[in-house]
């Protein structure tokens, strides 16, 4: 009787939880808010000067991917998103056998992106890059 109690209590709670995800318009399970953009960006290394790095961002079937990063072994990424005050908000974690992995969170508001990432590895103090950008048509 005791684990029949259980089962009911933690059905009708998933039950409530996948309710309210479902009827939440600004909350998306995975990164569909994104999915079938991709923006140009111009990526430059925190406190440094130079020139900026070109680079596109491609958001697809929940995924996150950096052209400019592939060349350093990261590849394509999960990406999380929620939409706030009219912004699309997004996180994804990319990771390279050779050269660690790099954080990239950033904001995504009408046909413009901004945003940050962290590329950390092994033995070596982390770099931190900002780029923005707008959507590639």
């Amino acid at each position: 009787m005791r684990h029949i109690t259980f089962l009911t209590l933690f059905v009708l709670v998933f039950a409530v939880s996948l309710s309210i995800i479902s009827s939440n318009p600004n909350y998306a399970v995975a990164g569909e808010l994104l999915d079938g953009k991709s923006f140009q960006v111009k990526i430059t290394e925190y406190g440094k000067g130079g020139q900026p790095t070109d680079d596109v961002l491609i958001f697809k079937d929940g995924t996150f991917f950096s052209t400019n990063c592939e060349q350093y072994g990261f590849g394509t990424a999960m990406y999380e998103s929620v939409s706030k005050s009219g912004a699309i908000l997004f996180e994804a974690t990319s990771t390279s056998k050779t050269e660690g992995k790099n954080e990239w969170e950033g904001k995504v508001q009408g046909d413009s992106i901004t945003g940050n990432f962290m590329w950390s590895k092994p033995s070596q103090e982390p770099i931190f890059y900002t780029y923005a950008g707008s959507i590639k048509k």
